[in-house]
């Protein structure tokens, strides 16, 4: 579709949807009645039923909810006397006095307060305070604030401990599955799976709210994404006035770790501001060992190779945003995000060859000294419009994002025979990594309710994307001078093109209630080698129906289904031809031949009491794209590289049980089974089909002591488990955290431990081919214990700015 077509299609979409709202809005003659709505910590309730009625006979004129900062906006009263009717769960109703509404004006009430409704029922006190994990119909919460193992942790590190979701080498998977979108505030990254986990690291976690899993999204969502969405929601306040929270927290395990930060809001009748600095300076180690044997015809040749890498981090990352209230029902605002970072690393290494076990025949010996700098920011422009207390609203976003990735690397090998005497001249070369990506994003959603069981939401999304890869290689001469070498330097263009449109459909039918929707997006791509003089140049349409039912059977039973069908676009790294050598016996390229994956969701979930969710689901996966290894028998060298698989079946089974074994010990487990089955064709480099049942399981426990001071355990375990061509071993880890707070809550200390019996740091995988085997441990520093103090100071109830932007999956796809 041409951009031409695509922008005139966006101007009809958003008159129409204008047009539509026009004679909604116009209904607006009478009074205006506004307030907040909050909890006895002064924070915002949200979806609080609000009543409001005529005097004097109590007769219901209006009914509405509080929205996500608690605001309550009813208009076009007809003149009279009121009362304002209140309710939520754990809070004691709330009446107002009468009062008085004219026609034209608006009254503004004081901040409504509500009290904790406190009920002893069989010895145990119910308050409306939210557990460590919730778990709901379409998603799994893990409210991190007040939680003491989140503290002087990173986001990266808090994802462990979301029911469902693992680290694979900072690789997130959810319930065994990769392909996660990561969101932040709903808004999505834009960037590759290294600088997602970059991004995360760099996050700290007293920034963090929750932590949302949904694992079927429905179609307003992007269709990208097999495994889900992961939604990290930053904190919230309320009220008007000024805040500073400052952050300091030191971590030791091999090296030492540690960052710190501030974070600033302002509020008034007008104006919106936050803002927010962290600094990161971290020492780490990667311990690697591979150990390889490749079948030829004259025999077998075994390779052992150990190397270890010392690494250093340091990151700066900001943030700054602001909303401005034009009128009482709009609102423009704009977010810059950004992280500035550098860092260094050596690594030593040896690779043992010998032609039968036990005989050594040459040894390589390697090192490697790189760099990197990057740096990334977004910018967001928003707008909203809400037209009635219904909640019929459009809402614009557009989005510009640029990154910038400079890697570069020395690397040395020497050759040594079976008596440790160097044999030939050393082989010196280095690489030079400039990556550039630029994204534009245009969105707009638009959402009317009809009445309370009837809404239809609507959007139109453009984006498009452009990467720019030039890798400079060079060889060092008999005179100690780089050259460069024009046969393996290489120059990757990208260009991308996505335009979405969506709609669905919500209606309730008592306690039935069922959710239809539609995505359609249209793909148009252009892969350019410069170097080989390579260019492949795609243009596809799909569409992406979802629905989702569900049945409340009475108080305690509710049932629920739903449908959807998703898309994986490749990598725009993992399209680049070029091979690209790490090492003589080592090397990687892409493919430009890799077609996107398909997916086909079903899941059916059954809730009781509103507390214990099991969840039954199935995805099949066509043309399913995974990393392979591939050997070659004559050269005895390895090379990485991303095939279509024929079929990927996934069968998941996740059941989440809260315990409260007395009021001050709180207990959430939760565990997950799923059946891998990947099926290959005769290029995968593999087994015609390699599968397994797996599990994990994991439990977390709360224990208060008095009023000041928490105690924490997480333990977790993960049971073996197979991902395209790898079969992963075992882990398993326990957490423990205790804190306490001083100066009325302000000043707050925490001590933690990750990984208590050293047991995450030692991972290992193999994969076994029709000509050898290739197995795999990898150690890091996985046992850390964190001192964090935080103060804060100033008015602690004021609403930090949390827009959602209108981006999606394209950064999730930036490959290095």
């Amino acid at each position: 579709m041409k951009p031409q077509k695509i922008k005139l299609l966006l101007f009809s979409l958003i008159l129409f949807l204008f047009s539509i709202a026009g004679p909604v809005s116009a209904q607006s003659d009478g009074g205006r009645l506004r307030t907040v709505v909050v909890g006895q910590d002064n924070q915002p309730i949200v979806a609080a039923n609000i009543s409001l009625f005529r005097k004097p006979n109590d007769i219901l004129l209006k009914g509405t909810l509080s929205n996500e900062n608690g605001e309550i906006v009813l208009s076009a009263i007809p003149e009279g006397k009121y009362s304002l009717q209140v309710s939520t769960v754990g809070y004691a109703v709330y009446r107002s006095a009468e009062m008085v509404v004219s026609t034209g004006d608006l009254k503004v009430l004081d901040t409504i307060r509500l009290q904790v409704e406190s009920k002893v029922l069989s010895e145990a006190q119910v308050i409306g305070k939210k557990p460590l994990i919730e778990s709901h119909l379409d998603k799994v919460v893990l409210n991190v604030e007040n939680s003491i193992l989140a503290t002087g942790n990173n986001a990266l590190e808090l994802l462990q401990k979301v029911p469902g979701v693992t680290l694979d080498n900072k690789k997130i998977n959810l319930r065994g599955k990769s392909n996660v979108i990561i969101m932040i505030d709903g808004k999505p990254t834009y960037l590759s799976a290294d600088e997602v986990s970059r991004l995360l690291e760099n996050t700290a976690s007293n920034a963090i709210a929750s932590i949302e899993v949904l694992t079927n999204p429905p179609a307003k969502y992007d269709a990208a994404g097999n495994a889900g969405i992961i939604n990290i929601k930053t904190k919230k306040n309320t009220q008007f006035g000024s805040n500073v929270s400052l952050n300091l927290n030191l971590g030791q395990g091999k090296y030492t770790k540690a960052d710190g930060g501030f974070l600033i809001n302002h509020r008034n009748n007008w104006v919106n501001l936050f803002s927010s600095y962290n600094y990161a300076n971290a020492l780490g180690f990667n311990d690697l060992d591979i150990d390889r044997a490749v079948d030829t015809k004259t025999g077998t040749t075994f390779f052992n190779s150990d190397s270890y890498s010392k690494f250093r981090y340091r990151g700066h990352n900001f943030k700054f945003a602001a909303d401005f209230n034009l009128g009482k029902e709009e609102v423009i605002g704009f977010v810059v995000n950004g992280n500035v970072s550098n860092g260094h690393s050596t690594r030593e290494g040896s690779n043992l060859i010998a032609s039968q076990k036990g005989k050594l025949d040459s040894i390589v010996l390697g090192s490697n000294l790189s760099d990197f700098k990057y740096h990334y920011l977004t910018y967001n422009l928003n707008y909203k419009k809400t037209f009635d207390t219904l909640g019929t609203e459009l809402t614009v976003n557009g989005d510009y994002s640029y990154s910038k990735n400079n890697d570069n690397s020395t690397v040395g090998n020497r050759f040594l025979d079976a008596n440790w005497e160097e044999f030939k001249s050393p082989n010196i070369f280095r690489n030079d990594m400039l990556s550039k990506t630029k994204i534009l994003v245009f969105k707009t959603d638009f959402v009317h309710p009809f009445n309370k069981t009837t809404k239809l939401e609507a959007g139109l999304k453009y984006s498009r994307v452009k990467t720019d890869n030039n890798l400079l290689y060079e060889d060092q001469d008999q005179q100690g001078e780089f050259v460069q070498n024009n046969g393996q330097s290489n120059q990757f263009l990208y260009n991308e093109n996505i335009a979405a449109a969506y709609f669905s459909l919500n209606k309730s039918f008592g306690k039935f209630s069922v959710q239809t929707g539609l995505r359609v997006e249209n793909t148009s791509s252009l892969g350019n080698s410069v170097t080989l003089g390579q260019q492949t140049k795609r243009t596809y349409t799909d569409f992406f129906p979802s629905i989702f039912v569900q049945q409340q059977i009475n108080d305690n039973h509710k049932l629920g289904a739903s449908y959807s069908r998703r898309i994986d676009r490749p990598d725009y790294g993992s399209l680049n031809p070029f091979v690209y050598y790490l090492d003589q016996y080592t090397y990687q390229y892409g493919n430009p031949y890799l077609n996107p994956q398909y997916t086909n969701s079903y899941e059916v979930n059954y809730t009781f009491k509103d507390r214990y969710l099991l969840s039954l689901g199935y995805k099949r996966t066509n043309d399913a794209i995974t990393q392979v290894i591939e050997s070659n028998s004559e050269t005895k060298a390895i090379a990485q590289t991303d095939r279509n698989l024929a079929y990927f079946d996934y069968y998941n089974m996740n059941v989440n049980i809260p315990v409260k074994l007395f009021k001050w010990w709180s207990i959430s487990n939760n565990a997950s089974a799923f059946y891998n089955k990947f099926s290959f064709d005769e290029h995968s480099g593999a087994q015609r089909q390699l599968e397994k049942l797996s599990f994990q399981v994991s439990s977390n426990h709360d224990i208060r002591i008095g009023k000041t001071t928490n105690l924490e355990l997480t333990a977790n375990y993960f049971s073996p488990a197979v991902y395209g061509v790898f079969s992963f071993q075992s882990y398993y880890g326990v957490d423990l955290g205790a804190g306490k707070t001083f100066l009325d809550k302000k000043l707050n200390v925490k001590l933690a431990v990750n990984d208590v019996l050293n047991t995450r740091g030692q991972r290992r995988l193999s994969s076994y081919q029709e000509n050898g085997y290739y197995r795999i441990r990898n150690g890091y520093d996985s046992r850390v214990i964190r001192l964090s103090v935080s103060y804060r100071f100033g008015n602690m109830n004021i609403k930090s700015v949390n827009k959602k932007a209108g981006n999606n999956d394209e950064d999730n796809r930036l490959k290095k």
